[in-house]
């Protein structure tokens, strides 16, 4: 009876162990959940503010407002985010064309391999449902696991 008291005990304990855990993990979300809305909306600045932050800068760097010092500061740091802006641009282009230029090639490649399989049983005839694409200058189906028509 001693041992069933104490297996009882042990599970309370599990049970109680299991919502402290389960609370805490719930906590733990949500703060994760506040820091980053908190970081998201850090990252949204107004120009204004951005011309503010960029003033504390170059004071902090040593350069007197109303100087060409300060000025020369002030222009550097727009440059240089514009700068840093454009070369993210050029990234996500060049990124956005190889994904279409691989995209491009495995369609020509279904292509290739559906007229290949032209007249062979063993595959269906290509169609809207195929894994490949349609070919706009002949308005035919094209697909890895079918044939052309």
């Amino acid at each position: 009876m001693n041992n069933t008291f104490t297996t009882r005990r042990t599970g309370e304990t599990l049970a109680t162990d299991r919502t402290a855990k389960a609370r805490g993990f719930s906590m733990l979300a949500k703060l994760g959940l506040a820091a980053s809305c908190a970081l998201g909306l850090a990252a949204c600045v107004t120009p204004q503010e951005r011309h503010a932050m960029d003033g504390n800068q170059c004071y902090a760097f040593g350069f007197e407002p109303g100087t060409d010092a300060f000025a020369q500061c002030m222009m550097d740091l727009h440059q240089q985010r514009a700068l840093t802006q454009a070369n993210r641009d050029l990234y996500w282009q060049s990124h956005y064309a190889e994904q279409a230029r691989r995209r491009e090639a495995q369609q020509d490649l279904f292509k290739q391999i559906s007229l290949q399989r032209s007249g062979d049983p063993r595959f269906p005839v290509c169609g809207a449902s195929s894994d490949g694409g349609m070919d706009r200058r002949t308005m035919t189906w094209f697909g890895p696991n079918c044939r052309a028509r």
